[in-house]
């Protein structure tokens, strides 16, 4: 059954505000599943801090639509934090709230739907409910143009297979959903509704395929009054662990794609977003959970090609490991730990398609951490560069050496050198990691023989990118053991102070040889007045035969003195392996050994 609900509410045709809290939920392990007990008043703590957000969220102090993912609300306790919220007069007029409640028991659903404000089809009264079954739904609140308060509640109509598979207790189905209408400044309609995860893949009332069979439903209404429309919106309310499955991709691929079933549905203008839970509870990278996005149809005129923009990806094949998606445009947001996301949005619809209108899917995106007080450069509470996201979440996966290779004589002092190198690393600029990591990769070099990769794009990073970061950290935790390092200031991966004196080091992989990734890394330490250590690893991972017995400080021309000798560029560059570095960390006896071995192997 489709419900038809006109709302006083208008919204502006330029750009639409929407706040999406993205928390890590901890539910008890059995039917109704309930938030646990001892992390139920954390939640209601975050979802004020989410609301007094999502309601500074531009000038006008206004989020269009404010969304909590499946299971984000906990019971009659979140619901009336939301309730607070929206019936006090600061929360802004003509808003929509949409939120994922947990589960309820038969009582407190009569409790919720007999409050004055709330309205549920017939279908779904409380009296249509088995004792004993407990219910999964989501509540959207309007905020109306005159400032009334209203609710209206929809239970999920297909369980999820954890929600089916009971060991006591059974999920109520739910038998409509509502589908909304509200209007754009320019007097357009603007229609949506809301499904609750599995609702979009699973079997509804023993019929049809999710969404189709939703779909399948309004186009019969619009049929017998023959008049075709479009659907703006549809939320998809998640809490679900597997966001890249390829049933829940394909069937937002069909959505758009299928042209020969519900024609009285237009849809080449519409937006679904998939809002989901996050799955960690911190920023961080995970491939469980997570992956909120907002998805498109091909023949929307969002300008998405070769570009990496702030915090989310135009490019996700390699981040959601699939294709399944096939010709959709798409906004996948790039952190799926616990945060709030805000954006705001072009409705493709009133996007002229001509070269000056060239944008992207976001106008803006911006990221804030879920809780006060967290230092965390990818939750700033802001844009959040790509490769600020992809290095912090690298940097959290890397190793110290220590625990390849055990030497208890300094293993210590190198962890706490890992831990303070890490803790720099992610203080510098979004430029400045892109260059970390380009200079570490002897892939992005100029060669005849293939198409050599922009280092801007980092969705596209992979396993060369890793192994160079990771190289770079365990090289200098073990030279920072024992000298002073700087990060943010230096043209290299680090400088080195000896004395008076400061000495470039960068860092080398990937190249067929140690000679290829030399020459790669001379190319970016241009100041001829310095002397420089270039460190490599080549495909092998080989110790480099080199001399050790001369002074980057005593050559022909003394560094103290006059710096390198000018008619030798080479003569200031010293070359070393990462093994040759690696092989004085596992034989130190001490700190003091290790300098002494590092001092002889580097020239210092």
């Amino acid at each position: 059954m489709i419900n038809e609900i006109n709302l006083n509410v208008t919204v502006p045709e330029t750009g639409l505000c929407i706040s999406q809290m993205q928390p890590f939920v901890e539910l008890v392990g059995s039917e109704p599943y309930r938030w646990q007990q001892d992390k139920k008043s954390q939640q209601l703590d975050r979802i004020s801090r989410f609301m007094n957000i999502a309601m500074g969220f531009d000038d006008t102090g206004k989020s269009h639509f404010t969304v909590l993912p499946e299971y984000s609300i906990p019971g009659i306790e979140g619901i009336e934090k939301v309730n607070q919220f929206l019936t006090d007069v600061s929360w802004a007029s003509e808003t929509i709230v949409i939120g994922g409640v947990d589960g309820l028991s038969k009582n407190e659903y009569t409790t919720i739907c007999n409050n004055t404000i709330s309205i549920v089809s017939p279908d779904n009264a409380p009296n249509q409910i088995a004792d004993g079954k407990w219910i999964n739904c989501c509540i959207t609140w309007v905020k109306d143009r005159n400032g009334d308060v209203r609710r209206w509640i929809q239970p999920k109509l297909s369980p999820s297979w954890s929600e089916r598979r009971i060991t006591h207790s059974e999920m109520f189905c739910g038998r409509s959903v509502n589908l909304f209408t509200i209007k754009f400044t320019n007097n357009t309609e603007c229609k949506f509704f809301s499904l609750i995860c599995f609702d979009w893949i699973g079997a509804i009332n023993g019929a049809g395929n999710g969404v189709f069979e939703v779909l399948n439903k309004i186009n019969q209404l619009w049929q017998a009054s023959n008049s075709k429309k479009d659907i703006n919106l549809v939320f998809v309310l998640q809490c679900n662990d597997e966001p890249n499955h390829r049933n829940f991709l394909e069937n937002a691929c069909n959505y758009f794609e299928d042209r020969r079933t519900n024609p009285f549905i237009t849809r080449d203008q519409s937006i679904l977003l998939f809002m989901n839970t996050a799955g960690l509870d911190k920023p961080g990278k995970t491939s469980r959970y997570g992956f909120s996005s907002l998805i498109a149809s091909p023949l929307s005129p969002f300008d998405n090609n070769n570009c990496c923009p702030l915090c989310f990806s135009s490019d996700t094949t390699k981040l959601r490991n699939s294709d399944n998606l096939g010709r959709c445009e798409e906004a996948l947001f790039r952190e799926n730990g616990a945060c709030f996301h805000l954006f705001n949005f072009r409705p493709p619809s009133f996007i002229p398609t001509n070269p000056g209108n060239r944008c992207l899917f976001l106008d803006e995106a911006k990221v804030y951490s879920i809780d006060d007080g967290i230092d965390d450069p990818r939750v700033p509470g802001g844009p959040v560069a790509a490769s600020i996201k992809w290095v912090n979440d690298e940097i959290d996966t890397i190793e110290p050496i220590t625990l390849r290779i055990q030497n208890y004589h300094v293993q210590r002092e190198v962890n706490q050198s890992h831990e303070n190198l890490s803790k720099e690393i992610r203080k510098v600029t979004a430029e400045h990691l892109c260059k970390y990591v380009q200079y570490s990769y002897c892939k992005y070099t100029n060669s005849d023989d293939k198409i050599v990769p922009v280092i801007h794009f980092v969705d596209k990073w992979d396993d060369g990118e890793k192994v160079g970061l990771q190289t770079v950290i365990k090289t200098l935790s073990i030279i920072g053991t024992c000298n002073t390092l700087n990060i943010s200031g230096a043209t290299g991966h680090s400088t080195m102070t000896i004395g008076t004196n400061v000495i470039d080091i960068i860092v080398v992989h990937g190249g067929k040889d140690h000679k290829e990734c030399l020459e790669y890394g001379k190319k970016f330490l241009p100041s001829p007045a310095r002397y420089a250590i270039v460190i490599t690893k080549d495909l092998e991972d080989t110790l480099l035969d080199a001399k050790t017995d001369r002074s980057i400080l005593n050559n022909q021309e003394p560094f103290s003195e006059r710096g390198p000798n000018i008619t030798n560029p080479d003569d200031r560059f010293i070359h070393r392996g990462y093994q040759n570095i690696k092989e004085c960390y596992r034989g130190a006896t001490s700190v003091d050994n290790l300098k002494e071995q590092l001092a002889r192997l580097l020239g210092v």
